[in-house]
């Protein structure tokens, strides 16, 4: 499903995921690069954890638990000490732990996201405490088995991602503006708050703030279209927002655990009536839900 990449949504110093990106829009941890990173031309991170369900920007996918994850590799480049910011590959999997989507999706591995990335922070200071960090990612989003896992049939679709946030010491406001070019020329915008408190050198709590706008096109999530009338009406709303907390605990420089929760809610009241009516799949079915996960994450 469309994710921003995790590790799209939220990347370099202030984005997670993840990250949501994911850019999964939502990564399963948020990574940021240490003082010590420029000077290593190789770097990168990752994740895997299991969750309550699927859940992307604020809406289910899946109402049952998955199992899902994230690799990244970045390369520094640097000239002549000039900073031109990072380039890199992503990939991220999803594999259902029920045989709820089994007939249309498959089970295991039933989902392979892939991304080609850049990313760059613009200081504003010589001590690198305001800035402005932007990303901007290719994503391919695979699915071996779409429509019966029993045939060899794949189903793909793509979206360029575009993340900004304002470095600072205090609470990090975040935008994700995500274009879906390859089927239905759909857009989605993500923004929020967010801040991330030290509790000690290895723990830390990121609680945010998430609202995500969408247009018709960018119907993933929507409630299953055609089931209706008041689906027909919405061409475009402020759909959903979510309230979430992480945590994560660094156990050694390369390894850590991480822990997430939030809330989510169908903001516009249409869209809010359409779940009521819905039927077939469960994209958009629950207006109001918890989720969570928690699972491993690695740096190097």
């Amino acid at each position: 499903m469309k994710k921003l990449m995790v590790a799209v949504c939220l990347a370099g110093a202030c984005v997670a995921s993840a990250a949501e990106v994911a850019d999964k829009g939502e990564s399963a941890t948020e990574v940021e690069q240490t003082e010590a990173a420029p000077q290593l031309p190789f770097w990168g991170f990752g994740n895997y954890g299991i969750y309550s369900g699927y859940q992307l920007y604020g809406s289910l996918v899946n109402s049952e638990p998955t199992l899902q994850g994230y690799l990244e590799g970045n390369v520094n480049l640097l000239a002549k000490d000039i900073d031109f910011g990072y380039l890199g590959i992503g990939i991220w999997s999803n594999t259902d732990l029920t045989d709820k989507r089994r007939d249309s999706y498959g089970k295991a591995f039933n989902e392979w996201d892939f991304n080609v990335h850049w990313g760059r922070t613009f200081w504003f200071d010589d001590d690198k405490t305001w800035g402005l960090d932007y990303r901007t990612s290719v994503v391919w989003y695979y699915y071996p088995h779409r429509r019966h896992h029993r045939y060899q049939k794949t189903d793909t679709t793509m979206d360029w991602n575009h993340s900004f946030a304002l470095v600072n010491p205090f609470v990090i406001p975040f935008i994700d503006v995500v274009h879906e070019y390859h089927e239905s020329d759909g857009n989605l915008l993500q923004f929020g708050l967010k801040k991330t408190v030290a509790v000690n050198d290895a723990f830390a709590l990121t609680p945010s703030i998430t609202f995500v706008w969408r247009n018709r096109n960018y119907g993933w999530c929507f409630p299953h279209y055609g089931t209706d009338a008041n689906w027909n009406k919405i061409n475009s709303c402020l759909a959903t927002m979510k309230i979430g907390l992480d945590a994560t605990y660094q156990i050694t420089k390369n390894f850590g655990l991480f822990a997430k929760v939030a809330y989510c809610s169908i903001i516009d009241g249409d869209l809010r009536d359409a779940a009521d009516a819905a039927s077939g799949a469960e994209y958009g079915q629950y207006k109001d839900f918890a989720w969570g996960g928690v699972g491993v994450t690695l740096n190097f």
